[in-house]
């Protein structure tokens, strides 16, 4: 049977908000945020999400554990919204911007948001959405969010253990899921990847992925701005204006998906130019060992690392620990495979990957009370003696022909 121990939580920060005022305080005149428009300090980030909390706080009467829906691309707006929220204690809601109004409506329909916080070129779709007069109201760039000055005194007002993130994912099962991801879950990605990716406050990091979804949030983000790293954002991904910035910018880091590692790969632009790169993360699906051994050419200067979570693991997980090793559990994480009777399996054994850690997610909106403190992947696969984590399939998709299981996979 299965017997993890989740340990207490003993770490420095209690919240995210902290985790920004103390690389601000650190590092006050050093750029921590680069968008489309511009570049900000932590001095000037922290000054802006202060102001903004405070007016959320008069204008808005937002008040700890209310939620916040956010419906924007990647931007300073962005990032100061998403840790003015963290200040005072709400919940953002994430909200893919591609979502239609329709789409809109039912991922807020068994939620209990009361704000809405957007760019304003999507405003048309939420004059459609039926529910949008229970609002409070919109706020987008345009609003004059740093009104109020910012009162020193006032302290953030969450807990390592509150809901930070309300996430929605259906993975397969079609069925849409909002997965509450709490101060600690995040805090705890941040510790694990900074430890296993050796990374420090030097950290450059380009960011392909949108920062509504868990990569772009908790795997990048959340930890550079933890480290007093540089941000650097482009609102809407193209891939040449991402080779652009990793060479204007000297990244050193870059967190993304096999579709951008493919895209990069086969794009023509002429400046591409990989050298300064030394970290290298690919997660979100499987990629080729031929994949990554031509990127490695294009970046000979990083270590390549393949990444495995979930959101439900605030994307955290598992970590290649070595250049192209195999895939391990990162240190706050504890990873296991199980056979159909829920049971623990030999090493070299086939069965289901199941998560269990400080990073593993709270539980569902309004399924507060998980069965176990264990996430169950739907994916098979087995590990090594040595701790290492083979992914073969997912588990629906898996074909059982007279005893014989069958992977997709094999047959492609």
């Amino acid at each position: 049977m299965l017997h993890y121990k989740i340990k207490e939580y003993h770490k420095d920060f209690n919240n995210l908000y902290d985790t920004l005022k103390a690389s601000a305080e650190k590092s006050p005149d050093k750029v921590a945020v680069v968008d489309d428009n511009g570049s900000y300090t932590y001095g000037e980030l922290l000054s802006m999400v202060d102001s903004m909390a405070n007016t959320l706080i008069k204008e808005y009467a937002m008040k700890k554990d209310e939620q916040i829906v956010f419906f924007m691309v990647n931007s300073i707006h962005m990032v100061t919204s998403f840790y003015a929220a963290m200040k005072i204690g709400c919940i953002a809601v994430m909200l893919n911007t591609k979502f239609s109004a329709y789409e809109i409506e039912e991922y807020l329909k068994d939620l209990e948001a009361v704000l809405i916080i957007g760019d304003s070129e999507w405003l048309e779709k939420f004059r459609d959405v039926p529910t949008i007069k229970k609002y409070r109201g919109i706020v987008t760039e345009k609003t004059n969010i740093t009104q109020i000055k910012p009162s020193k005194n006032t302290p953030a007002n969450a807990g390592a253990e509150d809901t930070a993130v309300i996430m929605h994912t259906s993975a397969t099962t079609g069925t849409t899921k909002g997965i509450m991801i709490t101060h600690r879950n995040i805090l705890e990605a941040a510790y694990g990847y900074v430890e296993t990716q050796q990374l420090d406050s030097s950290v450059i990091s380009v960011l392909s992925a949108p920062i509504f979804h868990i990569l772009g949030l908790s795997c990048v983000t959340t930890m550079i701005i933890y480290l007093g790293g540089t941000l650097v954002l482009t609102s809407k991904y193209k891939t040449e204006a991402v080779l652009k910035l990793i060479k204007k910018y000297k990244a050193t880091h870059f967190h993304s998906v096999p579709s951008i590692y493919l895209d990069i790969l086969q794009s023509d632009f002429p400046g591409k130019d990989l050298s300064s790169l030394k970290t290298l993360v690919c997660g979100g699906a499987h990629i080729s060992d031929e994949d990554m051994a031509a990127f490695c050419k294009l970046a000979p200067n990083a270590v390549f690392r393949k990444a495995y979570g979930m959101t439900e693991t605030a994307g955290s997980g598992t970590l290649s620990y070595t250049h192209c090793g195999p895939l391990k559990a990162v240190p706050n994480a504890h990873v296991t495979v199980v056979d159909e009777n829920l049971n623990e399996v030999p090493a070299g054994t086939v069965g289901e990957i199941v998560f269990c850690g400080p990073c593993c997610a709270l539980g569902r909106w309004k399924m507060k009370s998980c069965d176990s403190p264990y996430i169950y992947s739907g994916d098979i696969g087995y590990m090594d003696e040595d701790g290492g984590v083979y992914i073969l399939d997912r588990k629906k998709d898996i074909i059982n022909r007279g005893g014989e299981k069958i992977f997709p996979k094999e047959i492609e």
